[in-house]
């Protein structure tokens, strides 16, 4: 059994994740047929006791380190900020976590907007910044939240490093009028579900 994004087992849909992993432990137990569970996700505080609970020995679990690309712990800060996005690369990345305690996924989603806000004003200013974030719903969420805190400051093209007119020949080749409005002030979203073209302008 394929578990995939297992680190929403403490959201939304996390009594669901409970009681499909449990009851198939309780079949396994039952028929004494063993049942491999691969369960993926991304790094977490507590992987070994997930895994543990999952029937996973000590040697079988994988919980790799934020300093790997692919396994960046999206949990310890939201939107883990990532100032530089290469894999190998010939400069030091700076890394700063926030930690957050909120169990509510939504909540935790909500309460997380402003620091990335005030983290990217810090850190990058005036440089590109990636945010990384769970799923395609939040990365439209996460744009329009960080629209309203420039507002709120007065500052609606606050990440807009070009001038519009520059700009503009890529805005008339993008069919996802929602990105073209978001782009204009300076920030745009990237996931699977973009047209191509869209996603190489992005």
């Amino acid at each position: 059994m394929i578990v995939d994004k297992v680190q929403m087992v403490g959201g939304e849909v996390g009594p669901t994740y409970e009681v499909i992993i449990s009851q198939t432990r309780y079949v396994e137990r039952q028929t004494r047929n063993k049942t491999r569970i691969v369960a993926c996700g991304v790094s977490l505080a507590n992987a070994e006791d997930l895994g543990k609970w999952m029937g996973a020995s000590e040697h079988t679990v994988f919980n790799f380190s934020p300093r790997f690309v692919d396994t960046i712990p999206f949990l310890l800060l939201y939107l883990f900020i990532a100032f530089e996005f290469f894999s190998a690369r010939p400069l030091d990345m700076a890394i700063h976590i926030q930690s957050f305690t909120i169990n509510h996924f939504p909540s935790l989603m909500i309460a997380m907007s402003k620091p990335v806000y005030l983290a990217i004003k810090e850190h990058s200013p005036t440089k590109p910044v990636v945010i990384f974030v769970p799923s395609r719903r939040q990365c439209r969420l996460t744009v329009d939240d960080l629209l309203t805190h420039c507002a709120a400051d007065e500052k609606p093209d606050l990440f807009l490093n070009i001038e519009l007119e520059d700009l503009q020949p890529h805005l008339d080749h993008i069919n996802d009028k929602s990105l073209v409005e978001t782009l204009k002030h300076g920030i745009g979203y990237y996931h699977e579900a973009l047209d191509k073209q869209d996603k190489r302008i992005v």
